[in-house]
């Protein structure tokens, strides 16, 4: 056969030179071996750029086999695939933020805003999640980030008012009691009408809570463990900025009261220190009828092993609260980065390195170090002695050349008599 030449079947020979036989799919991936080759996929890889989609699956998607991350928007392939967005469009709602934005990068290095990459407004204030994220400094997943009763597509679109300040002219009265309630204008500080009347004394006038919907004679509408008036303070200001109305407001299985006052997690965030449990699987259930893991949600690594909470629970199924779940005398983060199994002791390799006794300058590997005075009258077992007595010292190589003080002085004496002897010729 000749490079070039064709191949009819799959026959496990190479007829056209080209490393493969073309008939076959030996990765199972869709593309036969001789079209990998020409794709320049690995015919022994089913996913050839390990961005969860097969192959073959990308050829036929028109995403790029051998580009994990196609339109580069920070999502891979096959995660775009799972998330119903197009690998081919980096913004597939056409929003403003890009789809690994939304998500989240998939090596993980950007958190996503947590919006919705299919829906072009999250919350449906009339504001486009790229405008409220990149624009406005709003919150895409609140329709009202503010929390004075008004949208805040309605206060850029319609009143002009600053959808991140309750009272935009600061005259002492929010934005939604002077539109809704008073009929004053937002914008003009003068014409605030004073009343401040907090009948069930939890930091929001009775006017406001009739806005923004809480009970005006009820401190803590929600049952959360949170005053209304703290729920709807900004965090900066000393409140949590959480919804009065709703007693989990991060949706973790622990109301917002007990994040703040008890556990000191985020009410604002379901995984308060990212290791992959949500805050109610690691505390527990708020009456404490379902225990948690007894991980710390403040510490995505409990047993500060080199290993996330979440990963021991859900990937290599360690314990988190044991550094050495096998005891094999091995820590679980050092058996994962050597390749070994940290739920089995019998593979577990400590580090036994020995930087040996620094008293010991020598060596033995044939070579003494050591001065043996001239002559060795003994067997050296780690020099290369050849003899006893007189022999030569293969541990000094200088030392069989070097002369002596008894070789010079013979030498001298040589030398007298054939001076004399010289002498009495003449």
């Amino acid at each position: 056969m000749y490079l070039g030449a064709p191949e009819v079947d799959a026959d496990g020979i190479d007829q056209d030179c080209n490393g493969v036989d073309s008939g076959v799919d030996t990765d199972e991936d869709g593309l036969t071996d001789d079209e990998e080759v020409d794709a320049g996929t690995d015919p022994y890889d089913d996913d050839s750029d390990d961005d969860g989609s097969l192959d073959g699956e990308e050829v036929d998607a028109g995403t790029d086999p051998l580009d994990e991350d196609s339109d580069d928007d920070g999502l891979w392939d096959g995660d775009e695939v799972d998330e119903g967005t197009d690998p081919l469009d980096p913004d597939s709602d056409e929003d403003g933020l890009g789809d690994g934005e939304e998500v989240g990068y998939s090596d993980e290095s950007v958190a996503g805003a947590g919006t919705d990459p299919l829906d072009d407004d999250s919350d449906d204030d009339g504001l486009l999640d790229g405008e409220e994220v990149l624009t406005h400094g709003t919150d895409p997943l609140s329709d009202d980030t503010d929390i004075d009763g008004l949208t805040d597509g309605d206060e850029v679109g319609t009143y002009g008012t600053d959808p991140t300040d309750a009272d935009t002219d600061d005259g002492g009265t929010s934005d939604g009691v002077e539109v809704l309630v008073d009929g004053t204008d937002p914008l003009d500080p003068s014409d605030d009408i004073d009343d401040s009347t907090d009948s069930d004394e939890d930091g929001i006038p009775d006017r406001e809570e009739d806005v923004i919907g809480t009970d005006r004679n009820d401190p803590d509408s929600d049952d959360d463990g949170l005053l209304d008036g703290v729920e709807v303070t900004s965090v900066e200001d000393g409140g949590t900025d959480t919804d009065p109305l709703d007693p989990d407001t991060d949706d973790d299985g622990i109301s917002d009261g007990r994040e703040v006052y008890e556990l000191g997690t985020d009410p604002n965030d379901p995984d308060t220190d990212d290791d992959g449990l949500s805050d109610r699987d690691e505390a527990g259930s708020d009456d404490g009828s379902e225990p948690g893991t007894g991980t710390d949600p403040l510490d995505d690594d409990s047993d500060d092993d080199g290993l996330l909470d979440g990963e021991e629970l859900d990937t290599y199924g360690t314990d988190p609260l044991d550094d050495d779940t096998d005891g094999g005398s091995v820590g679980d983060g050092d058996e994962v980065s050597n390749g070994t199994d940290p739920l089995d002791p019998s593979d577990d390799v400590p580090d036994t390195t020995d930087s040996g006794d620094p008293g010991d300058s020598g060596s033995d590997d044939g070579t003494d170090s050591g001065s043996d005075g001239g002559t060795d009258g003994g067997t050296d077992d780690g020099g290369d002695d050849t003899g006893s007595g007189g022999g030569k010292d293969e541990g000094c190589k200088g030392c069989a050349s070097a002369p002596t003080s008894g070789g010079l002085a013979g030498a001298f004496g040589l030398f007298l008599v054939a001076l004399i002897g010289l002498r009495r010729r003449d």
